[in-house]
C-alpha cells in the first residue's frame, strides 16, 4: 500500500518544523513540502497562519568578513576579491 501526498506550498518557512512534525518531506523539485494526504488540512491551517516577513530590498547587500560584496554582475565578481574568472568589464586594478 502507497500511501498518497499532498504538496504544501506558500510562506512555508515560518512554519517549516511543524510541517516536518506531520511528517512533511521538502520537495526540492516542486518547491513544497509533501504531507501524508491525511495531514493536509493541518498543515494547510499552519501555512494560512504563518507571519509575514517583510520583504528583503533588492538593493540592500550585506558585506561577509572574509567575502566581498557582490557587484551584481552576471559573472559573479565581488569588490575587493580580483578572481581570473571575472568578466572584461569588472576587472579589478591591481595597485
Amino acid at each position: 500500500m502507497t500511501s498518497s501526498t499532498v504538496l504544501i506550498v506558500g510562506n512555508t518557512y515560518p512554519v517549516k518544523d511543524s510541517i516536518k512534525a506531520l511528517g512533511g518531506r521538502w520537495d526540492a523539485i516542486a518547491k513544497g513540502w509533501r504531507v501524508p494526504a491525511d495531514k493536509a488540512p493541518e498543515a494547510q491551517s499552519l501555512v494560512a497562519g504563518a507571519p509575514r516577513s517583510a520583504p528583503r530590498a533588492a538593493s540592500s547587500y550585506t558585506r561577509a568578513p572574509s567575502r566581498g560584496l557582490w557587484t551584481g554582475c552576471r559573472c559573479g565578481s565581488r569588490e575587493d576579491d580580483p578572481r581570473d574568472s571575472d568578466c572584461r568589464s569588472c576587472q579589478h586594478d591591481n595597485e
